[in-house]
């Protein structure tokens, strides 16, 4: 979710960035077609280039994980006396679900009205007379206010009290807006509209597009055929006035042809070169503010792979197994949805995978490995986010638990105010086993997180993590919840325990075929319902030989020997085996 909440902080951090520059050097200006290249070009510009990335560079904006992914502790939950939380006092349950679904019905009604408004005109069209001029389509119709056109299509009212030439003179206008593709503009800055509704600055550029569109027409109209400058002024005034019955005075103190009659006389002049490189300098910089950030691609600083202090029983019991084979051997267990782990890991440890353990209640899966040292997979600032050996309290998580309990107390404003919520506080186990940098990853309210502050800077030194034998920093999670869902007195704290889930079986093909003189298993990899899976693990049994399926789930291995085994294993699946 957070990939998708930066690149819409990123989008309109672009649309507020161009536009501020867009009124600083060039609203005065009367270079309409530039005008309007720059807000098209940055607004494409601010949809485009969050989803660029030009590789591992510092970030100049932080994420909003702000950091590697950490190591995530045993959740503490804090129960404290006091008030049933009511529906209105209940501030840690609102949560973002809410706002997701305010945000998602209003940009549907806006959608909905945009395609009622297409409908309409389509309705328009089919109810007005057709007929044919130059190469577009002309229709009249007594439903039509004034004229206007819509790709390539011109609507008029064939009651108007024009002349021919005057009639003549505004297809003229209009078929500039269709050969300027003005329309495609007018559509792309509704859909953004619809997408970005919260964001007052898309009116402002719907705004500053119409205007220039008009400008835009009115001076070619002028220019392409030579007409007096005042004779098209006063068929400006004369039409508004027709189609808006206002009186003089009202209509050229508040009407926005006064403005296009303004430009008309005003003498065009060249935009002056320092701000022409001032706006040329504003692409490359916007684009490596966001671009650079490599977030929303191939972001490994939002994610949701992380070690795990406490192990679950069947990872313990197959590591025994592991290290009664290899005492000399070094295993690793990491946790974090599907598609992320086998995105992001597989391609380092596709021949480290010892086992996987779904865990369907907690939406995450488990993964053994072995050999992670050779990773380092660690960011700019050496904070690991997987280690050979985590960071750990001295004295064990459950004397740190009783630490805990003995410290946290459930601060009273919120019991009286009926809060309860998760406290996400993240810290930094340096190399000397200090804790450092506590902050509120994810809050509740000030008085909760506070509290969730106070006993983490109270916590003693831990056992620092360590790779390769030596001391690192790493980065912890402890998530803290505080529940008023009992009456017991005081403060108590509770850990709960990893449920186990099954595994599902995936259907492996193989066959044996020979190309250029060496041997080749071929064949297809489907998961349980039959269909094909990229991304499963396959290795020749015995070596660090192997590959992983493709997007059609099929496979191609070289095995130069006279018989073997080829193993295939997947995240939340059974491991399969085919002998050739």
């Amino acid at each position: 979710m957070n990939v998708f909440v930066n690149y819409f902080l990123e989008v309109n951090i672009g649309i507020v960035f161009f536009y501020t520059i867009y009124w600083l050097f060039l609203r005065n200006e009367n270079q309409f077609s530039f005008k309007r290249s720059f807000l098209l070009g940055s607004l494409i510009a601010s949809l485009l280039f969050p989803l660029l990335s030009i590789g591992n560079v510092t970030p100049f904006i932080p994420t909003i994980s702000q950091a590697v992914p950490a190591t995530w502790l045993p959740e503490i939950v804090v129960y404290g006396n006091g008030i049933t939380p009511s529906a209105d006092s209940h501030e840690g349950t609102f949560g973002w679900t809410w706002i997701y679904y305010l945000y998602a019905g209003i940009a549907i009604i806006l959608l909905v009205l945009f395609l009622i408004r297409i409908a309409s005109l389509i309705s328009l069209f089919k109810k007005s007379r057709h007929y044919t001029w130059k190469t577009y389509t002309i229709a009249e119709s007594d439903e039509i206010n004034g004229i206007f056109s819509f790709f390539n299509f011109i609507f008029l009212n064939p009651a108007d009290t024009l002349e021919e030439d005057d009639k003549q003179e505004m297809l003229r206008h209009e078929e500039v807006h269709i050969q300027r593709l003005h329309s495609i503009d007018t559509i792309l800055i509704q859909l953004v509209g619809i997408v970005f509704w919260f964001n007052p600055i898309i009116k402002f550029y719907k705004k500053s597009l119409v205007q220039l569109h008009e400008f835009e027409a009115d001076a070619r109209s002028v220019k392409d055929h030579d007409h007096d400058v005042d004779r098209y002024c006063h068929l400006l005034a004369k039409v508004a006035l027709q189609n808006n019955g206002y009186v003089l005075a009202n209509h050229f103190t508040n009407s926005f042809t006064f403005k296009r009659i303004e430009m008309m006389k005003t003498m065009r002049t060249n935009i002056k070169n320092w701000k022409i490189v001032t706006l040329a300098a504003t692409l490359p910089l916007f684009f490596l503010a966001v671009a650079c950030q490599d977030q929303i691609v191939s972001e490994i600083n939002d994610t949701t792979i992380s070690q795990v202090a406490e192990l679950p029983a069947a990872v313990k019991a197959d590591i025994a197994i592991w290290e009664a084979r290899n005492p000399d051997g070094k295993y690793t267990y990491v946790e974090g949805s599907d598609d992320e782990i086998r995105e992001k890991l597989s391609k380092y440890t596709t021949h480290s995978i010892l086992n996987t353990y779904p865990f369907p209640d907690r939406g995450v899966t488990g993964l053994l490995l072995r050999d992670l040292s050779v990773l380092d997979l660690k960011d700019q600032e050496e904070l690991f986010m997987i280690v050979e050996d985590p960071a750990r309290p001295k004295e064990g998580i459950q004397k740190f638990q009783e630490q805990l309990s003995a410290q946290i107390q459930y601060p009273e404003d919120a019991k009286k105010k009926g809060i309860e919520g998760k406290v996400f506080v993240e810290f930094v186990v340096e190399k000397d086993g200090s804790i450092t940098d506590p902050l509120i990853q994810q809050g509740v309210n000030e008085s909760l997180n506070s509290e969730a502050l106070r006993v983490v800077r109270l916590s003693p030194a831990w056992n620092p993590a360590k790779q390769r034998g030596k001391a690192v920093k790493q980065r912890m999670v402890l998530p803290i919840t505080f529940s008023l869902g009992n009456q017991q007195g005081g403060a108590n704290v509770s850990l709960e325990p990893p449920i186990e889930g099954s595994k599902q079986t995936m259907k492996v093909t193989g066959r044996l075929m020979e190309e250029n003189g060496d041997r080749y298993m071929v064949g297809q990899v489907f998961n349980s319902d039959g269909k094909p899976t990229a991304g499963m693990n396959i290795v020749l049994e015995g070596t660090h030989q192997g590959t992983v399926s493709d997007r059609d789930g099929t496979y191609k291995l070289k095995v130069n020997k006279s018989k073997g085994s080829i193993v295939f294993t997947f995240i939340g699946y059974k491991t399969e085996r085919i002998s050739f």
